[in-house]
């Protein structure tokens, strides 16, 4: 069996490791001069391959959650560890301050190329440059042709060509057109993991400043989900884990970014200031958070950072609790693809079969990697998703 897969990024080359495992004869298929550009530049270029822990709350996708958790399932985290440590020879070692796993060397370039030496070592040909323009299906399979005139033919198609997020590495977002030229619908796309921009001059002002917040998205009022984590101020708004992983809800819906400044919720807040009667406001703040932010919050609550805690009255003091504990980011956009880490939408999940990520619209094509409607949160989750439906389509595909 022939398969020939689109797409040489973390996706792809464990799809076709499996797929070649499995016996079959792989092509794959890359339209950069070389693959995994992608995981060159993950994790600021140290490859967080993997978190150390994870559960179905880390991932969203808009289609149903029992496809997810049977995707999940397929490949338990501590054996796709394995594979890595085990079967790659890429030790890796916890990160214990945010429970990430990164490859032992803390440089992603190992990473990427003993993935690249252990394909061709299962017998996988890599093709680089051969960007895949059109896919015909055929009664025996596919007939494939690049942009420079290149044919190919193949019994299987695997799509692993990734979303839109960073198209400097070839994630263009061009597999969404093939995956549509072979019956599929799109489910609207939109940046993942992405900055979120301001016109909040003060709030810009303060670029470089990094806080713990909880935060809160809310849709018409209600919450829609919720985490905690740093979130780092830019010259151009907003970043930093704790934004990062919310930004889907703002971009996707517009829903509204709520942050409790400390990650301290209303009780503590009110405790510390209570115990510091004699305190100048703006310093008892201050204590808990960087001095410039909690002079501008003291501020955003109409008060005086001279007077002291005592002498807040409860309208005063719920008002500053307000803003410490309920503040609303004054989000005006975010910064697109050219910075997002992931695509949100796509192909979704219903039109592909969780046990083999088979397409249920055109026999022998698979989906696999960021094309799919599914995303996780910071953290190596969607490295996480990439090697998982990446196994399941490269062995399924190879089966007779």
């Amino acid at each position: 069996m022939r398969v020939a897969i689109a797409g040489a990024g973390a996706a792809g080359l464990t799809a076709a490791w499996w797929a070649a495992r499995q016996g079959a004869e792989v092509e794959l298929l890359e339209s950069q001069k070389q693959p995994g550009r992608k995981i060159l530049i993950s994790g600021g270029g140290r490859c967080n391959v993997l978190p150390s822990e994870l559960s179905e709350a880390d991932f969203f996708t808009s289609g149903s959650r029992h496809v997810l958790r049977r995707l999940l399932r397929t490949w338990p985290l501590e054996e796709v560890r394995r594979w890595f440590e085990e079967e790659l020879g890429i030790p890796l070692v916890l990160e214990e301050e945010t429970g990430k796993l990164f490859p032992a060397a803390q440089r992603a370039r190992p990473v990427r190329d003993r993935l690249a030496e252990a394909v061709r070592e299962q017998g996988a040909r890599l093709h680089t440059g051969f960007r895949l323009e059109r896919v015909e299906r055929r009664e025996e399979g596919f007939r494939l042709a690049a942009a420079d005139g290149r044919r190919l033919e193949a019994g299987r198609l695997i799509l692993a060509t990734g979303g839109c997020s960073v198209p400097s590495t070839g994630s263009d977002g061009h597999g969404y057109t093939l995956a549509a030229s072979l019956g599929h619908r799109l489910l609207p796309r939109y940046p993942a993991l992405v900055p979120l921009t301001t016109k909040d001059a003060e709030l810009r002002a303060l670029a470089g400043i990094s806080v713990p917040v909880r935060w809160r998205a809310l849709r018409d009022g209600r919450p829609v989900d919720a985490g905690e984590g740093p979130l780092l101020f830019t010259h151009r708004g907003f970043s930093g884990p704790a934004v990062l992983d919310a930004s889907h809800h703002v971009v996707r819906n517009g829903a509204v970014l709520e942050v409790s400044w400390g990650a301290g919720d209303a009780a503590e807040w009110t405790g510390w200031l209570r115990g510091r009667a004699r305190r100048a406001v703006e310093r008892a703040v201050g204590d808990l958070l960087p001095r410039r932010l909690a002079a501008l919050l003291v501020r955003r609550a109409g008060l005086r950072g001279a007077e002291r805690c005592g002498n807040l009255d409860r309208g005063r003091l719920d008002r500053l609790l307000g803003v410490l504990t309920a503040f609303p980011l004054p989000v005006s956009g975010h910064e697109g693809y050219r910075t997002a880490e992931v695509t949100g939408g796509g192909i979704p999940l219903d039109e592909v079969r969780p046990s083999t990520l088979e397409s249920r619209l055109c026999p022998g094509l698979f989906l696999c990697g960021e094309i799919l409607d599914l995303i996780g949160r910071i953290g190596g989750y969607n490295f996480h998703l990439a090697w998982i439906t990446g196994r399941l389509a490269g062995e399924a595909a190879a089966r007779p």
